[in-house]
């Protein structure tokens, strides 16, 4: 089933070209409709998920170093990932399609994209629940990396990934930015020490203003570098079912997973804020003040050059870094066990759990 190019990019109007076409189709092409909406509906409860399980990270120093007030602290994030999302681009959108593949074997078939898709959202989705139920600090980043080679190796062999952009643009970004989040966080910790140290209540009070402003920007930018991802996974299956290269996103879309990342933010980041405000170290408003500006430099500085990040990975490990420049021996070390060992399993355990959906996708397709 091949599929003009849509308006805008929009997933609206290739389901109402899937719709129109019903009545012509066979049962092969019928699953095929079927599987669009299921993927268009799992890329948008995965990108809530995300908010959900990955953006309470973000305000977690603020709010466990109580340096300003729970209920404005939400409200600021929200509008921050919601304009963010909405207006910062596709950097990373771009670099989750073709960093990872290479778009012509999918572009010459793309009758199986819609369930690969589903199979791909529903084994990052999947990792996320089993790890947000169980406790682990894992990243959604890297459960959809995984989720997306699983299907998709499995169809096309592993010709089909992009070596040099999936090494470079992808693995090499998700992999150092937490080493390089809390070295700077280490650094800036010590800076801040010697200049605040000791200091009045009035230098508290320029902490707080200050964390307004940082908690803006990291919000901003790790938002839309989240959502991105999702949106990027939507573009490539409007580019495989339209057989054109061309990468489009609709404002709409934008949009839409704006306020959709944003909501889970507010109504499951509290969980988030807890572990990460508690179990690696005790912070207060100086900690907090540096791991949110190691944060915000890390965060920034890839989501500008198009690289895909964890955001929890990153303010984790600032946290451990400005930790460790203040009473290494408080810091909670099995909590970083945790999560190098989340940092180590997540893409090769959602690869293997979107494979095996794909695999029950594909025999429900061919009816074997």
């Amino acid at each position: 089933m091949r599929l003009s190019i849509f308006p805008h990019g929009s997933y609206f109007f290739a389901g109402r070209a899937l719709t129109e076409d019903v009545r012509q189709t066979n049962d092969w092409e019928a699953i095929v409709i079927v599987f669009f909406y299921c993927a268009v509906f799992l890329i948008f409860l995965y990108i809530f998920i995300t908010g959900f399980h990955d953006e309470g990270n973000l305000i977690a120093t603020i709010i466990a170093s109580r340096s300003l007030n729970v209920p404005f602290i939400f409200a600021l994030a929200f509008f921050s990932q919601f304009f963010g999302t909405a207006l910062l681009g596709t950097k990373v959108a771009r670099s989750t399609v073709f960093g990872l593949f290479r778009i012509d074997p999918i572009l010459q078939s793309p009758e199986e994209t819609s369930a690969m898709i589903s199979a791909a959202m529903l084994g990052a989705i999947t990792w996320n629940l089993i790890t947000w139920i169980s406790k682990i600090p894992s990243s959604s980043s890297h459960a959809i990396v995984g989720g997306m080679l699983g299907p998709f190796v499995m169809k096309f062999g592993i010709s089909v990934i992009n070596v040099k952009g999936l090494l470079l643009s992808v693995l090499l970004p998700l992999l150092t930015s937490p080493i390089i989040g809390f070295i700077i966080g280490y650094a800036i910790f010590k800076l801040n020490k010697v200049v605040f140290g000791g200091r009045s209540v009035r230098i508290k009070k320029l902490f707080q203003k200050v964390q307004v402003s940082t908690c803006i920007l990291i919000n901003a930018f790790q938002g839309s570098n989240d959502a991105q991802k999702g949106i990027g996974v939507l573009a490539l299956l409007l580019m495989a079912l339209s057989g054109s290269s061309t990468f489009r996103v609709s404002q709409n879309v934008m949009l839409l997973s704006a306020f959709t990342i944003a909501l889970g933010l507010v109504l499951g980041g509290m969980k988030m804020i807890k572990s990460v405000g508690t179990k690696i170290y005790n912070v207060k408003s100086l900690h907090s003040l540096s791991a949110q500006l190691s944060s915000l430099f890390v965060i920034t500085t890839a989501s500008v050059m198009g690289f895909p990040v964890s955001g929890t990975q990153i303010v984790n490990s600032s946290i451990f870094g400005v930790g460790a420049a203040d009473r290494p021996n408080a810091v909670g070390w099995l909590y970083a066990k945790d999560m190098l060992t989340a940092w180590l399993i997540t893409i090769p355990t959602s690869f293997l759990i979107s494979a095996g959906f794909y695999w029950v996708f594909h025999k429900i397709g061919t009816g074997g």
